[in-house]
């Protein structure tokens, strides 16, 4: 298929959704228009967006109708996500909410906006339950206006480009790392954790794993397979699973997280029965509790969670 038939199919497929997409009126737009996307539901297209940025300047524009599908996240959680996205932090902000109006199609409309700062905001409005939803990075046009895109080639013809972060070469592991690589990985994982928890809460620069987590991964691997005779391929399957049983008791548990002995505890326990130096320990049921979750499928996974954590209290309390 030619990149002009495809085009044309994806035009067709919006226009065939009945979501009135709407862009920014052609006067002061801030760069071109760019197609940033779509979500689908069902086969059918639910949310459109568009993207509008040079070298300044940023603001998207989504078209989202989500009846029957799924509650609209609320204007003040789009804005904080945005800048999330861009590395700000959002106590280092103030945060304003207000009533304000845009205009659609001519048309003057009751909307609210948040704003973030002096260089953030994010406003919506609603017609005929679609919502229409902008948020903006230092440009503010006084007042709002969007017109309903009635070509949307042009902009589909402008598709937004990923950004690709060049990937570092793998790093050795640092000689200052001198316990078993099982629990450098694990402890790297829970400082990602953390670090993603107060990124998610707080926002600020995006977390990453460390320049050698790769390497100190195949040293686990590696150790895992001598421990227990295990071919490669059930080593890595071993060493994810002991990393994402405390990542996730890390995540849901406050104790885990609160209490430095009992997390020290759980993880030493959990490294021997992951590692088969021990099925004896006495956070057995919890263990177990974990892969019988893992295994679980469908309606089965929220009690298997439910008993996996209500195990791991239990230990914890003893």
């Amino acid at each position: 298929m030619s990149v002009r038939s495809y085009e044309s199919r994806m035009q067709r497929e919006l226009l065939d959704s009945g979501i009135p997409v709407a862009g920014l009126a052609p006067d002061g737009v801030p760069g071109a228009a760019v197609f940033a996307g779509m979500e689908r539901s069902d086969d059918c297209v639910v949310c459109v967006s568009i993207v509008y940025e040079d070298a300044g300047p940023f603001v998207t524009v989504d078209t989202a109708r989500w009846t029957g599908i799924r509650v609209a996240t609320p204007v003040r959680e789009v804005l904080e996500e945005c800048l999330r996205g861009h590395g700000d932090r959002l106590s280092a902000v103030s945060w304003t909410e207000d009533a304000t109006t845009m205009i659609l199609d001519g048309a003057e409309l009751d909307a609210r906006i948040v704003r973030a700062g002096d260089r953030w905001w994010a406003a919506r409005c609603e017609r005929e339950g679609v919502e229409f939803t902008v948020v903006a990075r230092d440009w503010d046009p006084g007042r709002v206006r969007l017109e309903t895109v009635a070509d949307l080639l042009p902009v589909l013809s402008r598709p937004r480009m990923p950004s690709v972060r060049p990937q570092p070469r793998p790093a050795g592991i640092p000689g200052e790392l001198t316990r078993e690589p099982h629990r450098e990985l694990v402890d790297a994982s829970l400082r990602f954790g953390r670090a993603q928890a107060e990124w998610r809460r707080d926002g600020g620069p995006v977390p990453e794993l460390p320049a050698y987590w790769r390497s100190l991964w195949q040293a686990a691997v590696r150790r895992q397979s001598d421990l227990t005779d295990q071919p490669v391929p059930v080593a890595e399957h071993a060493v994810s699973d002991i990393v994402a049983h405390l990542a996730n008791l890390q995540q849901q548990a406050a104790w885990f997280r609160n209490d430095d002995e009992r997390r020290e505890r759980a993880i030493t326990e959990t490294l021997l029965h992951g590692t088969g130096l021990s099925d004896r320990v006495p956070s057995r049921a919890a263990q177990l509790a974990w892969q019988a979750r893992r295994g679980a499928i469908l309606d089965a996974g929220a009690l298997a969670e439910r008993s996996w954590l209500a195990a791991w209290e239990a230990w914890a309390r003893r």
